[in-house]
């Protein structure tokens, strides 16, 4: 046998190539699962950059708004004050309030840099009381205090949380006011027979709920909408015959939910009482209140469709001709206006308007930048001066 340095052998030239190519290729291999590497990781890296780069643009303008908000939000509490000092200084000049006043035409544009603020003030006397449709014996207070008008706007004493009270009933030999709650409303008579309630009671103030029933029918409502408000708002279980509205009604629905039987604290609470729909909501909202239910209607702002429904038959267009022939420094008192507007009201009616006011609506708008804020603001002027009662940022209700 030849030893394999005697001689070329093909066989082992061969396997020696065959090992080198492989060694070649996988050498090439390696390469390219580096390369391959070394691209995902700087396309890792791109991708987080680019991540990073695009949280900390969006943090940047977040802070920048939150910025801007906060300051237009300042900007409105300013003009809070404003408003306070302009109701203030109005109250101490005379003693009627009325659409030719300087804080009923002033239209708030202040010259801030960089920031555009705009607002008003708006007579919250001038539109219907809800609250008015019911009457306690205690004649309610004026809040004494922020917290406590913020806690209880309306300025009355709810009932207390728990099971609802029923009112008791009257051993006088007269109608409860349950039970003439049940009647349609009374005649003349009638009404004057359940004008005054005994301490502790409540009772349907019949001149305000004809003044809503007339307002409805002038907005093409259905009347006896007034039924189911009523009911909502007093204290009982009772629903007013035929088309009141009591806890039964509400607890069929879904969500179900009870009667409020208090005091309104916000109008909205009018898209909670059966029978409302969107349609009547906006109908009716910007001609009704919530405030206390001593508080009178304001003859010299109030809009010609409450004022012609103080009256039977009165054309709301007649009014509105009174109006624009109103005096430049409003009417002086209740009686100039019912002349001038040819109304006859009984005594009780005439005792519940007035020609000044005590609740005012501030709304005000600023824009800083990106932010902005709506800031609406109930104020209460008395002879102790002006308060904030409530305040809520971004929407009334």
């Amino acid at each position: 046998m030849k030893s394999p340095g005697c001689c070329f052998c093909p066989a082992d030239a061969a396997r020696g190539g065959v090992r080198a190519a492989n060694s070649r290729s996988g050498f090439q291999r390696q390469r390219g699962v580096a390369l391959i590497t070394v691209l995902l990781i700087v396309f890792l890296a791109s991708v987080t950059a680019a991540g990073l780069a695009a949280l900390q643009q969006t943090a940047i303008r977040r802070s920048t708004v939150l910025q801007h908000q906060q300051q237009a939000r300042l900007y409105t509490l300013g003009v809070e004050q404003w408003a306070l000092l302009a109701l203030a200084r109005d109250g101490n000049q005379n003693e009627t309030d009325h659409p030719e006043e300087a804080w009923a035409k002033a239209s708030v544009l202040l010259p801030v840099k960089e920031a555009t603020i705009s607002g008003r003030i708006r007579d919250l006397q001038g539109c219907f009381n809800l609250n008015s449709l019911w009457q306690t014996s205690a004649k309610p207070q004026s809040p004494n205090s922020e917290n406590d008008a913020r806690d209880n706007p309306t300025g009355d004493n709810p009932p207390p949380d728990g099971p609802k009270q029923d009112r008791p009933k009257q051993s006088d030999g007269k109608d409860s006011a349950q039970d003439q709650a049940k009647k349609p409303p009374p005649t003349e008579p009638q009404a004057q027979n359940s004008d005054e309630a005994e301490p502790g009671k409540g009772r349907l103030n019949e001149a305000q709920f004809q003044v809503l029933q007339r307002l409805l029918a002038r907005l093409e409502l259905k009347p006896e909408l007034a039924q189911a408000i009523v009911d909502w708002i007093d204290p009982d279980q009772d629903p007013i015959f035929p088309d009141g509205a009591e806890d039964s009604d509400y607890n069929v629905l879904t969500p179900p939910y009870l009667a409020a039987n208090r005091p309104m604290l916000s109008v909205s609470e009018l898209r909670q009482i059966k029978g409302v729909d969107q349609d009547s909501y906006d109908k009716l909202s910007p001609l009704v209140c919530a405030l206390p239910p001593d508080a009178p209607l304001n003859v010299n702002t109030a809009p010609a469709l409450v004022l012609a429904a103080l009256a039977e038959g009165k054309d709301p267009k007649d009014i509105e001709q009174v109006l624009e022939n109103r005096p430049t420094d409003g009417y002086k008192n209740v009686d100039e206006f019912l002349n001038a507007a040819d109304l006859s009201l009984e005594a009780r009616l005439k005792n519940q308007i007035g020609v000044a006011s005590q609740h005012f609506l501030l709304q005000v708008e600023a824009r800083v930048g990106d932010g902005r804020a709506m800031l609406y603001s109930t104020l209460y002027r008395d002879k102790n001066g002006v308060r904030v009662l409530r305040r809520a940022f971004g929407n009334p209700d």
